[in-house]
């Protein structure tokens, strides 16, 4: 277990650091949102520092760490935002527009992995909440 835990820390550190240097870094004080439910989807998120609230109407539906991406699954199917993005406290995150979505996907090693992990834990995540 502490195996796959290394693993994925690794990756984690990986990620965060290609992230920065492949797009924009954006700050957002902390009660401010980063994305809104029913906004386009034309960038994904990696947050870099701070803490994130994925919210539904007024429920936190997930809480979003640094390392952690956001804002991907409108990258993957082009639909609208699905839910809100609130900084709990001062954040910095790496936006990755669609172009380089589309190369990190292609060309980075574990990127399509990373974002599959993340959907499944959301998922499980879900599915253990009802």
């Amino acid at each position: 277990m502490s195996g796959d835990s290394g693993r994925r820390q690794r990756a984690d550190i990986d990620m965060r650091t290609f992230a920065r240097g492949a797009g924009a870094t954006i700050r957002v004080a902390a009660g401010g949102n980063v994305f809104v439910k029913g906004d386009p989807g034309d960038c994904m998120y990696i947050l870099q520092s701070g803490t994130i609230d994925m919210v539904i109407g007024d429920t936190v539906i997930e809480t979003i760490g640094p390392n952690e991406a956001l804002g991907f699954m409108s990258m993957i199917d082009e639909m609208p935002r699905s839910s809100t993005a609130r900084a709990r406290e001062a954040c910095e995150l790496s936006l990755i527009d669609a172009r380089t979505f589309r190369f990190m996907v292609d060309e980075v090693p574990n990127f399509s992995t990373y974002i599959m992990r993340v959907l499944a834990r959301r998922i499980r995540g879900m599915a253990n909440a009802v």
